[in-house]
């Protein structure tokens, strides 16, 4: 097979769910925030998925795809379980009530990006 197809397989694969992310994140503007750091992050995501096609290696182009799809899904789900984590042990060492409980909290970019899909 082709590397430079492989490649660009993984990385079509890699894009697709951000363009879902992109689409969910502007569904709700009052959570989540737009920045560069989208643009830089697919950008990052997209050159993973095609690394990944290539050192995996996908015997055929569809597994090149799959695998390019799995990526920006498998480095998020590791990401927001480790931030979820860390929040729960700041919270445990903080107590007492937040000033606006009611009020919809607006995502951080960072969870903004993660919590797109």
């Amino acid at each position: 097979m082709n590397s430079e197809v492989v490649f660009s397989l993984g990385m079509v694969g890699a894009l697709a769910p951000e363009i879902v992310r992109l689409y969910s994140i502007r569904e709700d503007p009052t959570r989540f925030a737009w920045s560069w750091f989208y643009l830089i992050a697919s950008v990052a995501f997209g050159g993973l998925g095609g690394l990944l096609a290539l050192v995996m290696p996908a015997t055929t182009y569809w597994g090149a795809l799959y695998i390019g799809v799995s990526t920006p899904v498998l480095i998020n789900s590791m990401t927001r379980k480790g931030r979820q984590l860390t929040r729960s042990e700041m919270r445990s060492s903080h107590s007492g009530p937040s000033p606006h409980p009611s009020a919809p909290k607006r995502y951080a970019l960072v969870d903004s990006y993660l919590n797109g899909l």
